[in-house]
């Protein structure tokens, strides 16, 4: 699919996750997590996969998703990550997609969104292997 496009983007915007402790620190670490099929969150596999694509990956959820080894691999490949919990400055982020869009000339029919925490975050919330 990259060979048929000029850039792909991961936008991370998934529902809250369960907190990975402790803090994952050495690359090594990382790896030997990934092939010990250990309990890593999906925002950090997706995060993984997009720097091994090199891939920009935009993290948008409140996860603790770039821990150092994350940080660190994607230095090693020089891949670029950023971002962090779009779902708290909602309204803003349409503000500024909706402005980036009309600016690039498309026009807007509609903007929705939806409550996250009716949609289980308040309870995901609530328990103890979560925030």
């Amino acid at each position: 699919m990259k060979t048929r496009v000029d850039k792909v983007i991961v936008l991370w915007t998934a529902n809250t996750e369960q907190y990975l402790l402790p803090e994952i620190d050495t690359v090594a670490e990382l790896h030997k997590m990934v092939l010990k099929n250990q309990s890593l969150p999906s925002s950090v596999l997706y995060c993984i996969a997009a720097i091994e694509e090199q891939v920009l990956y935009l993290n948008g959820s409140p996860q603790n998703t770039f821990h150092k080894a994350i940080v660190e691999y994607a230095r090693e490949k020089k891949s670029f990550i950023a971002g962090s919990d779009f779902k708290s400055g909602q309204t803003r982020f349409k503000t500024i997609m909706s402005d980036y869009l009309i600016g690039s000339g498309l026009r807007l029919s509609s903007v929705v969104s939806y409550n996250h925490l009716g949609n289980n975050d308040g309870k995901n919330l609530s328990e103890d292997k979560c925030f």
